[in-house]
């Protein structure tokens, strides 16, 4: 989602697909702003940029506050525990890929070495072509089209964070480059788009989207741009959207004293069982929680959620723990030793004891010696 709204704030070449969608999208905000007449719209726009005005009496966190101090609140963004399908497609392909190639380059090897066996017959060679030309193209295909879809989820930052601080009166994004890199708004510039006189049938839950407008367009087909977080998980209905906005909007206008503690901060430590869990709610961006309607479901399709996060576990593993840049940490009054050793320690951790996991599993599989490492290492 993140990807489709820096996307659609480029230019693209003229006749590609995501030009068309860009056209499309333009020509239908045009008839929509015609059947407003100007008139519902703006009053809308003026109900939603009111960042003074109370939209709910209680407070929620949302269970989305990774950080909160005095200074500033960081948050989750919707999409980070949405992940894993990617990775465990393209983990299947490179499972195949991979002993496929070096059996290949195995065989063809024997040949050039050792001629006398057989190896120059006209199958041999005819299969061996065969084979080296597929490896090529799919390894083409790969890596010129396919990895960059997998850009998404892996080989990128593990999380994007918004960050609302109250001393600078700035909303921080911290996203990789290809999603729009890491921007700084005014939070009076910042619209929520929630009407606080909705009732709750008639609203609906899912993610807090906030936004702001853009001078940075390169779009040719619309004449302005915004820029969208989706703030926090998905909320089961509208009262409780009106009530996780409220708990920042509180933060930001009232000070850190106004709003509780958070109830549980979010773990930034990949887990095997936390990414199972998560890839189990079901929750979908409406605020439909299927996992917690249909616990049948989620009981039947267990074994689809333990491979399915596996795969959101690696795709954690094959991606790395950002932070913000140092004027922002400066701005929020981080430590930086404490940053420092955070940064280093979310990043290499993991892979180590996800190692140490593996090799208890393998020896206990194998009964051998779990200390046998340290035994190479010449450990006593």
């Amino acid at each position: 989602m993140e990807w489709l709204q820096a996307m659609g704030s480029r230019r693209h070449t003229l006749g590609s697909w995501m030009d068309s969608v860009q056209r499309d999208v333009a020509s239908k905000m045009v008839v929509r702003e015609a059947k407003l007449k100007g008139k519902q719209l703006a009053v809308w726009q003026g109900r939603e940029t009111d960042l003074k005005e109370i939209r709910a009496e209680t407070l929620d966190d949302n269970n989305a506050i990774y950080c909160k101090t005095s200074t500033y609140l960081d948050i989750c963004t919707y999409n980070d525990d949405k992940r894993g399908l990617l990775t465990m497609v393209f983990g299947a392909m490179l499972y195949g890929l991979i002993p496929f190639s070096i059996t290949t380059a195995t065989i063809s090897c024997n040949i050039f070495i050792d001629p006398t066996a057989g190896g120059f017959e006209v199958e041999s060679i005819l299969t061996g072509l065969v084979s080296w030309s597929a490896i090529v193209a799919i390894a083409y295909a790969f890596y010129r089209y396919l990895i960059e879809i997998w850009h998404l989820e892996a080989f990128t930052m593990r999380r994007l964070v918004v960050r609302f601080n109250r001393e600078t009166r700035k909303v921080y994004f911290l996203r990789p480059t290809f999603l729009g890199g890491v921007k700084a708004y005014n939070w009076e510039n910042i619209d929520a788009a929630l009407p606080k006189d909705m009732p709750n049938h008639e609203g609906m839950g899912g993610m807090l989207m906030i936004g702001t407008r853009v001078a940075d367009n390169q779009n040719p087909h619309s004449p302005f741009a915004t820029d969208v977080a989706y703030v926090g998980n998905a909320c089961r209905d509208y009262q409780h959207l009106l009530s996780f906005w409220e708990y920042i909007r509180r933060f930001m206008e009232d000070g850190a004293d106004t709003v509780p503690a958070p109830k549980r901060l979010r773990s930034k430590w990949p887990n095997p069982l936390r990414s199972m869990l998560t890839v189990s709610r079901l929750s979908l961006p409406g605020g439909f929680d299927l996992g917690r309607m249909f616990l049948w479901l989620r009981l039947v399709l267990a074994p689809v959620f333990f491979i399915w996060g596996l795969g959101h576990y690696a795709s954690l593993l094959l991606s790395y723990e950002p932070r913000f840049p140092k004027a922002i940490r400066v701005a929020s009054h981080e430590s930086e030793a404490r940053s420092l050793l955070a940064l280093l320690g979310y990043n290499l951790l993991p892979p180590l004891y996800t190692a140490a996991g593996l090799w208890l599993w393998f020896a206990w599989q194998h009964d051998l010696d779990w200390r046998l490492p340290w035994l190479w290492l010449g450990g006593r």
